[in-house]
């Protein structure tokens, strides 16, 4: 059992270098209770971590990265939210794809490693994006 409310400070302990280098500020909001998870807490902290470092490095000059979660009655939703430059719509159906990346340097790994990890775990992972207002990834995983 892992409470996903430790884990996503430990994430944010561990992307605070990047995000200080971006003038990006952590946030997690909370819709009661920390829910508790049955995971693998090493691979769904990779997972977290792989997320909100995209999303500090695609605040360049700055913004809020929110940590969102809550639960339902039967899933524990978590949301990603940035404030960057967002994802281009012609690239968004292959975000996920192992080595596809859209940053000059990037191995294509992080997101569709993010993709697996959530599938193993019989969870759900999407998102919606704005060009230059930002991107929600949302992860759902039983409860």
């Amino acid at each position: 059992e892992t409470d996903l409310e430790e884990l996503v400070k430990e994430v944010f302990t561990l992307a605070e270098p990047q995000a200080r280098q971006n003038k990006v500020r952590l946030m997690i909001e909370k819709d009661g209770p920390a829910p508790k998870l049955k995971v693998d807490r090493d691979l769904i902290k990779q997972a977290l971590l792989n997320l909100v470092l995209n999303g500090c490095q695609a605040m360049s000059s700055g913004g809020v990265l929110k940590v969102r979660q809550r639960k339902s009655e039967r899933r524990v939703e978590i949301e990603i939210v940035d404030q960057g430059v967002g994802i281009p719509p012609e690239v968004q159906p292959r975000i996920f794809s192992l080595y596809f990346s859209t940053k000059p340097g990037g191995s294509g790994v992080g997101l569709a490693m993010a993709f697996r990890i959530i599938q193993l775990h019989n969870g759900s992972i999407e998102f919606s994006s704005e060009p230059n207002r930002g991107t929600t990834f949302r992860i759902a995983l039983p409860a």
